[in-house]
């Protein structure tokens, strides 16, 4: 049986013209098994070698991605990799996937806000937390305070927290409280159920030396960081 070898440049093949010896040709035979073996590494670094004994690479799609193997002009092998036009895509609210073109191509576009000067009519969808920043230049229509029952008690616990609008219905006198989350600038408007005398617990001042709450009394507090200004409203009638 005659074997002719190629004459090829790379150091690993044989480019003697004359007869080989059966060294020679078992090395060349060598050298063609191991150029079959090829090691496959994953992104996290795990390998499998495909040798002879497993001669086979084998890649499978699932789901919408399927998989083909063809054959080039060259006579190279062209392994595919395709999604299915069918294949979902969870984009989100404001968010459009136009599915692949002809290329496979994925078309995404938005059309939500970038900044909310673009949005002429906002509306909420949940209660608004501005964590104590500041909100300028705003003008205010149809707006109510949500009104905060304080209960029974003549010696209340006022805390900004529950709105700026609170109640309570006392028994013989109302005793108010430094509130207990305050801050200059603060201001709280109490509605007072029952009559009696009223006092302040820390710097406390009332407009005209007034403390007199009749049987419905509003009494409007502002602290300046140091001091309660209270002033009472009494004798309202229908």
């Amino acid at each position: 049986m005659a074997i002719t070898l190629r004459q090829e440049s790379d150091s690993r093949a044989t480019t003697k013209g004359s007869a080989l010896t059966f060294s020679e040709l078992d090395n060349n035979f060598k050298d063609l098994l191991d150029r079959a073996t090829l090691i496959v590494e994953d992104s996290s670094n795990s390998q499998a070698t495909i040798g002879t004994t497993s001669p086979e690479l084998k890649i499978t799609g699932t789901g919408a991605i399927t998989t083909s193997v063809s054959t080039d002009s060259t006579g190279g092998a062209v392994l595919s990799i395709n999604a299915d036009a069918a294949v979902d895509i969870n984009a989100g609210a404001g968010i459009t996937v136009t599915q692949p073109d002809s290329t496979g191509a994925y078309t995404i576009a938005t059309t939500a806000i970038s900044n909310v000067v673009e949005d002429t009519t906002p509306q909420l969808g949940g209660a608004l937390d501005a964590q104590d920043n500041n909100i300028t230049a705003v003008g205010l229509k149809d707006y109510k305070e949500p009104i905060h029952a304080l209960g029974s008690t003549d010696s209340p616990s006022i805390s900004i927290s529950n709105g700026n609008v609170q109640s309570v219905t006392i028994t013989s006198g109302l005793s108010l409280p430094a509130f207990s989350d305050a801050a200059a600038g603060q201001s709280v408007t109490l509605i007072v159920s029952g009559s009696g005398t009223a006092s302040g617990t820390g710097a406390y001042k009332f407009a005209g030396g007034n403390k007199t709450l009749t049987t419905e009394s509003v009494v409007s507090i502002f602290f300046d960081g140091s001091t309660y200004y209270a002033s009472i409203n009494t004798d309202f009638q229908a």
